[in-house]
């Protein structure tokens, strides 16, 4: 995570943390987690953090340790990095909330357009796939260390036309079973 926060950056997300972190057993709830994502200026519901919280609870906890919360976070940031316009109007979800235009059909708009951003973020080649050697370079940008054969394995697990590689549609079903 060093590469990615400063030393600030980091101090201010353990604050954050330990703030949510209501027992101080170092991890939190998706309550907890809903909680800290509001004070970061996120407005979301509990089943989304508990969605959240499966995507990157390594170790299956079914709760969040502050170094699965830095990956959470250095997600985001690379999202808001490379989706300027959402930085520049971050009240526009809140208005749109107030004036009842997010209904559910809309927010499966936006979630699938979110995972194809994200998707399309992941895909570095821009070759419509995500490829062991994509998810490699992720992993290590955010400090962990994967080996092909875990890589290839994980691809197995989503590849359902069996080429070896994820693509968008593959990557829209296994966020979706998050």
């Amino acid at each position: 995570m060093a590469d990615i926060f400063s030393q600030e950056q980091m101090d201010k997300f353990r604050v954050i943390f330990e703030q949510f972190d209501k027992n101080g057993d170092g991890d939190i709830s998706a309550k907890e987690l809903k909680g800290a994502l509001k004070q970061l200026g996120q407005v979301t519901d509990t089943k989304s953090c508990k969605k959240m919280i499966k995507a990157y609870d390594k170790n299956r906890t079914k709760r969040m340790e502050f170094k699965e919360f830095l990956d959470m976070m250095a997600n985001v940031f690379q999202y808001h990095l490379s989706h300027p316009e959402v930085a520049k109007d971050p009240a526009n979800a809140e208005k749109q909330r107030k004036q009842g235009q997010t209904n559910s059909s809309a927010r499966e708009v936006a979630t699938n357009k979110r995972l194809e951003d994200l998707f399309d973020s992941l895909d570095g080649d821009e070759s419509g796939f995500i490829d062991a050697e994509e998810i490699i370079k992720l992993t290590e940008k955010l400090g962990e260390k994967m080996s092909l054969e875990e890589v290839q394995e994980l691809i197995g697990q989503v590849d359902k036309d069996g080429d070896g590689r994820v693509n968008k549609d593959e990557f829209k079903r296994l966020m979706a079973s998050k």
